[in-house]
């Protein structure tokens, strides 16, 4: 279980745009459309800065150094697609059965997500409450 943000520290912390809700949606898509129990539970999707959205899905491995998150698999995607221009991101663990928990980026997912831009947008939360911090926030003491 990823440990929750100390939100009352994050200087960029914001509510969601329509187009963020579009977002969570997407990744929720993915994760329905994608899911097998303990293979693929984690879907992403990423908006670019000309609005494209990218999805992707994890993949779980059976020697656990080889697992590819979710965000890293939407992030390949859009890569191979010519977009590197990363507006905001969102992971959602799915059950394939209707319910989704919004999930907080590993260390390695938000440094690659900040390798592309530090000013990413990265939605988190929760789906009652969620809001969106920079991806630079999540990595303080990054490039000081």
């Amino acid at each position: 279980m990823e440990a929750m943000e100390d939100v009352t520290t994050l200087k960029s912390k914001t509510h969601l745009s329509k187009e963020d809700f579009e977002l969570i949606e997407a990744a929720k898509a993915t994760a329905d459309r994608l899911h097998v129990d303990e293979v693929h539970e984690v879907a992403a999707a990423l908006r670019t800065t000309d609005k494209q959205v990218f999805t992707g899905i994890h993949i779980e491995a059976g020697v656990g150094f080889a697992d590819v998150c979710g965000e890293v698999a939407a992030i390949c995607t859009a890569v191979s697609h010519g977009a590197r221009e990363f507006e905001a991101i969102v992971a959602i663990w799915g059950d394939g059965k209707g319910a989704y928990r919004l999930l907080s980026p590993c260390g390695r997912c938000r440094e690659i997500i900040s390798d592309f831009n530090p000013d990413t947008w990265v939605i988190v939360g929760s789906l009652e409450h969620p809001y969106k911090v920079k991806v630079s926030d999540l990595l303080p003491l990054k490039n000081p």
